[in-house]
């Protein structure tokens, strides 16, 4: 894939948005602080549903390509 870097995901956090400031039918979003081989940080929004889906979760190896998260390895898993 094209631009595909792969990141140790650091953090999930809540978006500063509540509920009911949210739009009707807008998808819950969280934040997702991540750092490369290089230490190098970089935070990205994502959906909340679809992590879950996934699995992913804090301490796993994903590949971020173009803003898309990607599942690359579970650690300790």
């Amino acid at each position: 894939m094209k631009n595909e870097q792969e990141y140790i995901i650091l953090q999930i956090q809540e978006d500063d948005y509540g509920c009911e400031e949210r739009p009707v039918g807008a998808k819950r979003t969280v934040f997702v602080r991540l750092k490369d081989a290089k230490e190098n940080e970089r935070m990205i929004r994502q959906e909340d549903d679809w992590l879950y889906e996934q699995g992913i979760d804090e301490g796993d190896l994903v590949v971020l390509t173009e803003n898309h998260l990607y599942e690359k390895w579970k650690r300790g898993k």
